[in-house]
């Protein structure tokens, strides 16, 4: 067994596109070898900001030999009505080789055909990873690529040597003009100068003794630990943001991170501001106090081991400081007059071309968060609601959100307040954007909750009534991050507002602006909205697909409920009664579709097992009206296994399908309604049941 080691060094990548390039690697060489037949070969993948590594350790020397059957023309050609070979089985033998008294008849679907058995001699390592290599770098797709040299060669960035070793071997190949050597550089500050590689299992040791740290992981770990003795040397803690620290780790190829200094007078700004300046321009982690309270530093990522000098230090200090100087500007500007102010100017601003401006949008959302806490009794006055509505998105008009788009919302809670609006007008400005999905808080009060389900709503109706469907991967207007957050704050709420209803006005309202069937629009967003449901259940809740889909099937718009139930299902599935149930009502179901509704009459209850049955099931329907009225899904499932041992010996006693029509459509009517109470709380012909198919 062999090892190889591939190095591709470039000019410096960006952070953003290193995790999905690794994962591209792994992937591309793992199925090369795999095909290749070198299936226990182990893939390693690593990279800096100015390298990507692929390392394979356990590599056969060559490919066994093998025989393979080729096929080659019908017999029915290849001889003639004698036997003879003709000049087609001829030709064929001289492709494969043979003689033409090897080759051989074959059955196949298509008949008779005339084969060869030919031995393939195995390629040897070099040969097959010589021809890889080229086809998965080829195969690597960047968010943005470019051209250098003449423009022949495209690439995330113009690459500067190859380094293609097996064991002490060079594979001859070439990449991007660059034949494949033994030869890298060290760390451009630290270890310029040119590394002889002898084998793959040296390659490591010899970067890191000349500051190149290869693997991701080994940066963070050594980031976070100098990010912490950093500010415990003040007496603070690191702001946290692993999605910075994570770009951070691949900024580098040595993991340096210094601190400077913020003037004091930028820290009464407020602190989404201060830490969003950091961020967005220099990349810097802000520190904190104790308490939460911003502390005068920042910490920076070098790609250095030090700043012997300070300079480093000293320059990202005056950016800093003239950008929070510019900040400070922004802040000063917008708080010269109050935010409501800048209301008039939403109609300035286009929302969608069909749908209008952004005044148009906030007076829907103002309507529909009325409706909303109408439908779901949510404590919220109407007047509250329809002014909340129209100053939430004003803040899209002041400096510091031009500046600073993520800042939306945030600061306008802020300016609101500033200007001495009740404190849930302001609350709900600041988190009216909140959740962006399933993950994540929810606005902090019943007004916030409103306004933000109510815009979502506004986007899902309006959007979709404009012809703005989302359809595959497409989703330019974020509708599924929408829609579950839409589904994430009602739970949150626990609303219990019936979901269709509150598609249907937000419909109607769309439809004062669009032109559009409302049945067909108000269809489309219902159905758009339960593929949310069904996932927030799977990948929120943890339930099974096909509970999703039994609960689901009894109605999915009231979500509370409907939460309730995929859980009590999820715990008594197992159960064996419950198992036994989910058998017989594939067969309730099956004899009841489609039949007409009727009574039971109690006189033509001839058999014994059909009387039982109707007994239970009208003591079932009684309990389960008990339970269901005081919120007990638990116990309503469980009396619904009471049923099961009696519903399974009317099976086998009874002969449903009579020919006798007035006993006939007595007993299809018994268990329909019998089918009918278990679907207030499941379809349980949804669940996949062991023998269920049998």
């Amino acid at each position: 067994m062999a090892d190889f080691l591939l190095e591709i060094r470039t000019e410096e990548i960006p952070a953003a596109a290193l995790s999905q390039t690794r994962g591209q690697l792994a992937d591309g060489f793992r199925a090369e070898l795999d095909a290749a037949g070198f299936t226990g070969a182990a893939v390693a993948v690593a990279s800096t900001s100015r390298r990507l590594v692929v390392q394979v350790s356990g590599v056969p020397e060559r490919q066994p030999d093998r025989v393979e059957t080729v096929t080659g023309p019908p017999a029915s050609v290849a001889f003639d009505a004698e036997g003879r070979p003709t000049p087609a089985a001829e030709g064929f033998a001289r492709k494969v080789g043979l003689e033409v008294g090897a080759l051989e008849r074959v059955a196949t679907p298509k008949g008779e055909y005339v084969a060869a058995q030919v031995r393939q001699e195995g390629r040897t390592a070099a040969e097959i990873l010589g021809d890889a290599v080229p086809s998965v770098v080829a195969a690597l797709r960047f968010p943005k690529t470019m051209r250098w040299g003449t423009g022949q060669h495209v690439f995330v960035r113009p690459a500067h040597g190859v380094i293609a070793l097996l064991d002490e071997e060079v594979v001859p190949l070439e990449l991007f003009g660059i034949r494949a050597g033994r030869r890298t550089v060290g760390h451009r500050v630290h270890a310029p100068g040119e590394v002889l590689v002898p084998a793959p299992a040296a390659y490591r040791g010899e970067l890191e003794h000349r500051k190149v740290i290869l693997d991701p992981a080994v940066r963070l770990t050594a980031l976070q630990e100098r990010a912490r003795v950093l500010a415990e040397e003040v007496g603070c803690r690191p702001h946290s943001d692993p999605e910075l620290v994570a770009e951070h780790v691949e900024l580098v190829e040595y993991p340096g991170l210094i601190r400077g200094e913020i003037s004091g007078t930028y820290l009464e700004l407020p602190r989404e501001v201060v830490i969003t300046t950091l961020r967005h321009h220099q990349k810097c982690l802000v520190l904190e106090h104790g308490d939460g309270g911003l502390a005068p530093y920042f910490l920076a990522v070098i790609d250095r081991e030090d700043d012997p000098q300070g300079l480093i230090q000293q320059g990202n200090e005056w950016v800093i400081g003239a950008r929070l100087a510019d900040a400070a500007f922004f802040f000063a500007e917008d708080r010269k007059r109050p935010l409501a102010e800048l209301v008039p100017g939403l109609e300035r601003l286009e929302y969608h071309r069909t749908l209008g401006s952004l005044a148009a949008k906030s007076e829907r959302v103002g309507r529909l968060a009325c409706r909303l806490s109408e439908l779901s009794g949510a404590v919220a006055e109407p007047q509250q609601l329809r002014r909340a509505a129209g100053l939430v998105k004003a803040d899209l008009l002041t400096h510091m959100v031009g500046e600073f788009p993520e800042l939306q919302g945030v600061m306008g809670g802020h300016y609101l307040r500033l200007d001495g609006e009740p404190e849930e007008v302001w609350i709900a400005a600041r988190d009216h954007y909140l959740p962006h999905g399933f993950d994540g808080e929810v606005p902090a009060s019943e007004l916030g909750r409103l306004i933000a389900a109510a815009d979502r709503l506004d986007t899902l109706a309006g959007l979709f009534a404009a012809g703005e469907i989302p359809s595959g991967s497409r989703d330019p207007f974020g509708l599924r991050r929408a829609a579950q957050a839409l589904v994430r704050i009602v739970v949150a709420a626990g609303w219990n507002l019936d979901l269709a209803s509150a598609v249907q006005y937000a419909v109607e309202l769309a439809a004062e602006v669009v032109d559009g069937d409302l049945q067909d629009i108000s269809r489309a967003v219902i159905e758009f909205l339960s593929e949310r449901v069904r996932r927030y259940l799977t990948d929120a809740a943890r339930v099974s697909g096909d509970t999703a889909d039994a609960v689901m099937e009894a109605g999915w718009t009231r979500l509370p409920s409907l939460l309730a139930r995929a859980a009590a299902l999820e715990e008594v599935r197992a159960a064996p009664e419950v198992r036994a149930l989910a058998l017989a009502f594939k067969r309730v179901r099956n004899i009841t579709d489609g039949q007409p509704e009727a009574a039971v009459d109690p006189v033509l209850l001839k058999e014994p097992a059909e009387a039982d049955l109707q007994r239970e099931a009208t003591a079932f329907h009684d309990v389960l009206e008990k339970h269901v009225a005081a919120g007990r899904v638990e116990e309503a499932f469980a009396a619904m296994g009471d049923v099961a041992e009696t519903l399974d010996r009317f099976f086998i006693e009874v002969l449903v399908m009579t020919e006798d029509e007035r006993i006939r459509l007595n007993r299809i009517a018994l268990l329909k309604g019998l089918g009918r109470d278990f679907l207030t709380l499941a379809d349980l012909s949804k669940l996949q049941v062991e023998g269920g198919e049998k």
